[in-house]
Order: structure tokens, then C-alpha cells, then sequence
């Protein structure tokens, strides 16, 4: 039962892992996006009002994703959690550089 439990939770991990590379890898992209829509304009010498909901659209859409990790972060200190509870040694699947739970800062929603 141990094993199977074990292999359970390292599949629950990986799929863990690919959400959290998605979501930086969504963070890093819309952030791309937000940074060249403003210097389109500026080179293309267009209104300053021209595609002011595009950006608003953009930025907005950055936040949602940020909002999205912080909750997969939660998800991720959830499960270590719930490993904790039914027995399951800590195990690094991932990265094995961690940062000190004491040096984190304390993200909110504003």
C-alpha cells in the first residue's frame, strides 16, 4: 500500500510541477505582451487612446494568472500537507533549491 500510495503522489507531483511551469511560463509570456503593446503604439505613432482596453485586457489578464499561481503555490503546501497526514516521507521531486519558509514573503490578493 505504501508503494502504491508513493507512485500516487509522485504522479500527483509531476502534474503539480507542469501546472506551476504553465502558469510561469503564462506569467512570462502576458508580461511580454503587456511590455510590447505600449512600444507598438510608440513606434507606430498612434493615439495614446487606440487600444487602451488591449492593455487594460492585458494587464488585467497578468493578474489573473499571478492570482492563479498564488493559489497553485497553496495547492503545492497543501499537498505536502496532506503527504504528511497518511505517512508519505518528504521527497524532492522537483527543485531542489528551497527557499526558507521564514523568508517568503506573505503574498495577498489587493
Amino acid at each position: 500500500m505504501r508503494a502504491q500510495r508513493q507512485a500516487i503522489a509522485r504522479t500527483v507531483a509531476e502534474r503539480l510541477f507542469a501546472a506551476e511551469d504553465a502558469l510561469d511560463l503564462a506569467v512570462a509570456r502576458i508580461a511580454e505582451l503587456n511590455a510590447a503593446l505600449p512600444l507598438a503604439r510608440l513606434d507606430g505613432r498612434i493615439s495614446a487612446i487606440v487600444g487602451q482596453d488591449a492593455i487594460l485586457s492585458s494587464a488585467s489578464a497578468l493578474m489573473l494568472v499571478a492570482e492563479t499561481r498564488s493559489k497553485i503555490v497553496a495547492a503545492h503546501a497543501n499537498l505536502k500537507h496532506a503527504g504528511d497526514e497518511i505517512g508519505l516521507p518528504p521527497t524532492s521531486y522537483g527543485d531542489l533549491i528551497k527557499p526558507n519558509s521564514a523568508e517568503l514573503p506573505q503574498l495577498h490578493v489587493v
